[in-house]
């Protein structure tokens, strides 16, 4: 794995959940998962007749090697029979990228990211930041990351049946509230394929009252739902690699590492007077007030203002998952590359966690304006 991706995680905890607890009720939508002939053969009375065997004739004699023991179900969730039973198909994981190929195994979706038409690979890096903007894109909290198995454990999240996120029209229909963690973990196969593997933890399911329900998923749904979760995730990567090839910027990085005092940082391939200048370009245009600059120091102190959900789209980007108040950009040069580490007002730096949660937005907005810049250095 990539050395940046560790060190921009160093220091984080992890906590896998296993156990999965949770509930299906009778007010789930039941017309997808039941037949529809009215259990009729529930009433169906064994008819059978001895059989009788001529006088003469050589006894029959049955063998016992498919005889099925008559004993009780121990697992109420394998009980699937009679008016209980799901008939729903396994959920297939549907990749929407021809250098995308899937794979299920048991509760474990695994996804598979070969070259692409243009022949490029993703780098850990790369696919890191791809999870990163799919979770925050959906809002779903990151609990906790293991940067040496290569986890992130989702905090909880309140969707769907379908693994959508619930909403207020959910709510409207008295629709059930699946709260539920997630594992992503980061994989490479025999031929240094990337991957990802998804995997539900936890589930519990609430009415929208709050009452929580009492019995758990069925032996069928784990494996549902990480599918479902996994084809969420492939669907965000295609739209994602949409917009990246839309872009004119070409050869710009942008990754999670370490600056030259080991601190967690943003790490660009790009020289440091270009990158202050594009920094400093990007915080006017957001009319982000900078109170103290020095392009001598490389260092940009703002005081920042969350902006409005509107100023975020028109900027075609996301927000930067960050709280109001005062900050220092520093920007340097490690390993060849232009590093941006950030400060807080007291001048002590940000933790990895959040320059991990703000690489989703603050990267889309470092690229937007790189491209920007080098379009306008290019027509003078």
């Amino acid at each position: 794995m990539n050395r940046n991706f560790f060190n921009a995680l160093n220091g984080c905890g992890f906590m896998l959940l296993a156990a999965l607890c949770g509930c299906t009720s009778g007010n789930i939508n039941n017309d997808i998962r039941k037949a529809n002939n009215n259990f009729r053969y529930l009433d169906t009375v064994n008819t059978a007749e001895p059989i009788r065997i001529p006088v003469g004739l050589t006894p029959l004699v049955f063998s016992k090697e498919f005889e099925i023991p008559a004993q009780g179900v121990k697992d109420s969730r394998a009980a699937i029979l009679g008016k209980y039973v799901d008939i729903r198909p396994p959920q297939k994981l549907i990749p929407l990228d021809s250098n995308v190929v899937t794979f299920n195994d048991g509760d474990l979706s695994q996804v598979w990211f070969y070259p692409d038409e243009y022949g490029k690979t993703l780098t850990p890096n790369e696919l890191f930041s791809v999870l990163i903007r799919f979770l925050n894109m959906n809002n779903i909290d990151i609990e906790s990351i293991d940067p040496v198995n290569n986890f992130v454990q989702t905090d909880w999240y309140e969707g769907t049946e379908f693994a959508t996120p619930y909403n207020t029209a959910d709510m409207a229909e008295s629709a059930l509230i699946y709260r539920q963690k997630y594992l992503f973990r980061l994989i490479k196969n025999s031929q240094n394929i990337p991957g990802i593997a998804v995997q539900i933890t936890d589930n519990i399911i609430e009415r929208p009252s709050g009452e929580e329900l009492s019995t758990g998923l069925n032996r069928f749904e784990p494996a549902r739902f990480s599918a479902l979760m996994a084809n969420r995730f492939m669907q965000s990567y295609h739209q994602q690699q949409l917009n990246i090839h839309a872009k004119t910027t070409q050869n710009l990085e942008i990754t999670i590492g370490r600056d030259n005092n080991e601190l967690p940082c943003w790490m660009i391939n790009a020289p440091f007077d270009e990158t202050y200048a594009v920094l400093t370009e990007l915080m006017i245009d957001y009319d982000i007030r900078i109170s103290e600059y020095s392009s001598t120091a490389g260092e940009i102190k703002i005081d920042y203002s969350e902006l409005d959900p509107e100023d975020w789209e028109k900027h075609d980007t996301e927000p930067w998952a960050i709280d109001s108040g005062k900050y220092t950009f520093k920007i340097g040069v490690y390993d060849e590359k232009s590093t941006i580490t950030l400060y807080d007002k007291n001048n002590q730096p940000l933790s990895s966690g959040i320059i991990t949660r703000m690489y989703s937005g603050f990267s889309i907005s470092l690229v937007n304006q790189f491209e920007k810049h080098r379009k306008t250095v290019n027509h003078k």
